[in-house]
């Protein structure tokens, strides 16, 4: 054999081979994806390697409200309670959230993580960002702990309107706390918590201890709230009581739902309403609202509160009214008009003892 043909040989066995090689099957390379987490409800996802499931969310508001109708269009300055300047102005903002959600499955129950940011940029420039909610959940079969910032375990009803341009009085706080919650089955619930006092006016380095009984079902909900209130300055404690009972009138009209509610406070005035002046008054508040669906893209609120105290130096109550009417065209998106009135009396001479405001908002959540 001559070395032409090893040659020829060769190369027939080459290409032989080649041919049987791109005939046989590739590896495939890892793939790494995005997994739907469905036990958590819609939104979550679960990240390639990870056995915990988050959830992205945001909203963008931008809302303005118009200044005390009842002086006029024209600006008015006079003098607040503490004689101050005072000015009849508009106000504006344009604010950011974001959401973040975590969910992990683990053998001492589910962990949930919840944080939310907040950016606003205001009519007077001012910019600011922050953290409103951060906390961890430990869930059980018997009950969840919880431990960071989130809202007060004895605030119920917050309101329903949008906007509130006429002010309302409740209490709407987030606290640091470390709570417990209690399933006791049938809807029922019982919440103890422990809670920063100076998120209410209180001590500083303090906690003020809550406790709460709560019902839910099909007809709406009811709670029955308590806090011992460790006072500023270690002056004693006060204390507040509070009952809140929503129905569902779905059977009325589908989207219908009504709130009363009743509080009592001892020297603990900043849990029946949000004012800090208040934090270590005594007195009393009665609120309620209603929200209904008008259509299917349209709905309409409406809030009632009235507050009083019983001052050494001067008694004080305010009533407020606000009603609003959003429309919403595509799901997340709401525009909002809203009205409100309120009425002050505190035995000084204030300016505005009357306010009549309309306001406006834009919002978009996803």
């Amino acid at each position: 054999m001559n070395v032409k043909t090893l040659a020829l040989a060769a190369a027939a066995a080459a290409a032989a081979t080649s041919a049987q090689a791109a005939d046989l099957p590739l590896a495939a390379e890892p793939v790494n994806y995005v997994k739907a987490c469905d036990a958590f409800g819609a939104g979550y996802f679960q990240l390639p390697g990870k056995d915990t499931c988050i959830k992205l969310g945001g909203r963008i508001r931008a809302q303005y409200v118009s200044h005390n109708l009842q002086d006029g269009l024209e600006d008015v300055t006079g003098k607040d309670k503490d004689g101050k300047d005072e000015t009849n102005d508009y106000s504006s903002y344009v604010r950011g959230y974001l959401y973040f959600t975590s969910m992990t499955a683990t053998d001492i129950g589910t962990i949930k993580t919840y944080t939310e940011f907040q950016g606003e940029w205001n009519q007077s420039s001012t910019q600011s960002t922050k953290v409103n909610d951060a906390w961890v959940q430990i869930g059980a079969d018997y009950g969840s702990f919880l431990f960071g910032r989130e809202s007060s375990q004895f605030d119920a009803f917050t309101g329903y309107t949008w906007i509130v341009p006429g002010g309302i009085s409740l209490s709407d706080v987030s606290t640091l706390q470390a709570s417990f919650t209690a399933d006791l089955g049938n809807g029922f619930t019982a919440v103890t918590s422990v809670e920063d006092s100076s998120y209410r006016g209180g001590d500083e380095n303090a906690v003020d201890i809550i406790g709460a009984l709560k019902v839910s079902q099909g007809w709406g909900s009811f709670q029955l709230s308590g806090a011992a209130h460790n006072k500023a300055d270690g002056d004693g404690y006060g204390y507040a009581t509070g009952a809140t009972a929503t129905f569902n009138l779905d059977m009325v009209r589908e989207g219908t739902e009504i709130t009363f509610q009743a509080q009592y406070a001892d020297e603990a005035g900043a849990y029946i309403t949000s004012d800090t002046d208040d934090a270590a008054k005594t007195g009393y508040s009665l609120s309620g609202g209603a929200e209904t669906a008008l259509s299917e893209k349209v709905s309409a609120q409406l809030d009632v509160s009235h507050v009083a105290f019983d001052d050494d130096s001067a008694d004080y109550t305010k009533t407020s009214v606000n009603g609003s009417i959003v429309y919403s065209p595509v799901a997340g998106l709401g525009l909002a008009l809203a009205a409100g009135w309120n009425t002050q009396d505190d035995d000084t001479d204030k300016k505005y003892e009357d306010e009549t405001k309309v306001g406006a908002r834009v919002q978009y959540t996803f």
